[in-house]
C-alpha cells in the first residue's frame, strides 16, 4: 500500500524525478541487487537522451511575441534595363528581403498569373506603366517607379521633372527658340496646363498633338516639323524643336528613330523624357538616374515599414537635383555650341 501510494504520488514527477524514486527503491530491496545495475543503466540512458539539462534545455515561448517579417515584392516590366537598375539599387538600400516578378507582356493571364503570385504581399512596388494597371486594385500598400501615369492613391518616384525645368533647359542651350512642339497621349493630360504656364514664362509657344500610339506620334510629329494649317487656311509656323516624354503609349523604337532622322534632316533638336533616348541620339534630357530613383524608393518603403500609420511621402521624385545630359554629337552635327552651358554642371554623353 505504501509502495502504492509512493507511485501515485510521483505518477506526476518530472522526468529525471521518476528515475532517481525507482532507483533508490530498487536499493532498499535486498532481493533487487541484480537489477541495481539494469536501472543504473537506464537512469544515465534518460538523462542522456533528454540533454542532461531539462529545465534548461526548453525556452519559454508563453510572453514571446513573434515578430512579422515584412513581405516587399516589385513587379517590374521585362526585358527594360532601366527598371532594373532601379531594382537593383532599391534592392540594395531596402531594409527587409526583397524578391520580385517579371511582367513580361500585358494579357489577361500574365496579369492573372502575377496578381496572385503577389497576394498576401504587405508592399508591392510596380516598376513601370505595365506593372503598375496589373497591380491596381490589390489590398497591398503600392509604390511605383518609372510610372508616368500613377494610378489614383498610389506613391512613387518617378524620374522626370516638371516642365519649367526641361524647357528651362531647352531655353538654356537655344536661347533664340520660340516654337516648341509637344506630343503627349491622355497620360500626360493633367501636366498640360502647367507645361503651357512654364512656356509662357520662358516665351515659347507650345504646339500641341495629343496622339494614342506610336503611329499616331510619327504623323503628329511629321506635322508639327513641316507646319499645318488652321480652319482658315493659315498655316502654323514650323516648331524648332520637339518635347516628347516618357509615355509607354507612345515611345518605342520606330518612334525613336524617326525623331532621330528628323533631327538630322530637319534640323530640329529633340528634348527627351530620359536619359536613355539622348544616349540613342536625342539631343537633351534632364532627368533622374534610375540609381537616384531607386534610392529614393527604398527610403520611401523604409519609411513605410517602418510606421505604416504615420508616414510622409511629399516628393514623387528624389531631394537630389536631376541630371541635364547632352549627347555631344548631336549637337556637334545640329551645330550648337555647349561652351556656355558645360559650366552649369551639365553631363555630357559622347
Amino acid at each position: 500500500m505504501l509502495a502504492d501510494d509512493g507511485r501515485r504520488e510521483n505518477a506526476f514527477a518530472r522526468p529525471g524525478e521518476v528515475e532517481v524514486w525507482a532507483l533508490a527503491l530498487l536499493g532498499n530491496s535486498p532481493h533487487n541487487q541484480g537489477d541495481m545495475a539494469i536501472a543504473v543503466g537506464m537512469l544515465i540512458w534518460s538523462a542522456l537522451s533528454l540533454g542532461m539539462a531539462y529545465p534548461e534545455a526548453q525556452a519559454d515561448y508563453r510572453n514571446a511575441t513573434p515578430r512579422p517579417i515584412p513581405s516587399v515584392i516589385v513587379v517590374k516590366t521585362a526585358k527594360v534595363k532601366a527598371f532594373q537598375d532601379v531594382f537593383e539599387a532599391f534592392r540594395d538600400r531596402c531594409r527587409v528581403p526583397v524578391t520580385s516578378e517579371n511582367l513580361h507582356h500585358s494579357s489577361a493571364d500574365e496579369a492573372a498569373r502575377i496578381r496572385e503570385r503577389v497576394a498576401g504581399a504587405r508592399l508591392l512596388v510596380a516598376l513601370g506603366q505595365p506593372a503598375a494597371e496589373v497591380l491596381q486594385g490589390m489590398r497591398a500598400h503600392i509604390l511605383y517607379a518609372l510610372v508616368p501615369a500613377p494610378p489614383i492613391g498610389t506613391t512613387g518616384t518617378n524620374s522626370t521633372v516638371g516642365p519649367r525645368e526641361a524647357l528651362g533647359a531647352l531655353r538654356a542651350l537655344r536661347p533664340e527658340l520660340r516654337h516648341v512642339g509637344v506630343i503627349y497621349t491622355r497620360h500626360g493630360l493633367a501636366k498640360m496646363p502647367a507645361a503651357r504656364a512654364a512656356a509662357r514664362v520662358l516665351g515659347m509657344d507650345l504646339h500641341e498633338q495629343l496622339v494614342e500610339s506610336s503611329p499616331d506620334a510619327i504623323r503628329a510629329v511629321h506635322t508639327l516639323i513641316s507646319g499645318r494649317p488652321d480652319a482658315s487656311g493659315v498655316r502654323s509656323p514650323k516648331v524648332e524643336a520637339l518635347w516628347v516624354g516618357p509615355d509607354p503609349l507612345v515611345v518605342d523604337m520606330p518612334l525613336l528613330q524617326y525623331l532621330l532622322t528628323v533631327q538630322l534632316s530637319a534640323r530640329v533638336p529633340i528634348l527627351a523624357g530620359t536619359r536613355q533616348m539622348v544616349a540613342h541620339g536625342a539631343l537633351l534630357s534632364v532627368d533622374w538616374s534610375p540609381e537616384a530613383v531607386g534610392e529614393n524608393l527604398a527610403l520611401q518603403v523604409n519609411q513605410i515599414l517602418d510606421d505604416p500609420n504615420h508616414y510622409e511621402l511629399n516628393r514623387d521624385h528624389p531631394a537630389t537635383a536631376p541630371d541635364v545630359i547632352v549627347n555631344i554629337g548631336a549637337a556637334r552635327r545640329l551645330g550648337i555650341r555647349l561652351d556656355h552651358v558645360m559650366s552649369l554642371g551639365w553631363k555630357r554623353f559622347e
